[in-house]
């Protein structure tokens, strides 16, 4: 019996140890708008990725309706929370805000 505890907690202790999953964000934005590129330095728990509109698939340039876009992706691939630039071309989320919504995502 003893043996069985110890066990359990050792598998607990190395379950909770292990690093979870990074969040994926991706940076969408097209070479000609590249002045407006959002600034994702500093940005924790997250692989950051930053593409090119113009090389992606017909299918995700023609879902991208403005530029630039930040996509957060939760564990499973889908799309949880985008931020997407207004009228200037600019992305006006703070990164306390984009931050948040990973943290959410990372810890979920």
């Amino acid at each position: 019996m003893k043996n069985i505890i110890i066990y359990a907690l050792l598998i607990v202790l190395f379950v909770s140890a292990s690093p979870q999953k990074k969040v994926d964000v991706i940076h969408f934005n097209y070479k000609w708008n590249d002045r407006n590129n959002y600034d994702l330095r500093g940005i924790q728990n997250a692989k950051i990725q930053y593409v090119w509109v113009g090389d992606q698939p017909l299918s995700i340039r023609q879902s991208i309706k403005t530029v630039p876009v930040i996509a957060i992706l939760g564990k499973d691939g889908k799309v949880k929370m985008q931020f997407t630039a207004d009228i200037s071309l600019k992305i006006k989320a703070t990164k306390e805000e984009i931050q948040g919504v990973i943290n959410r995502i990372y810890l979920d």
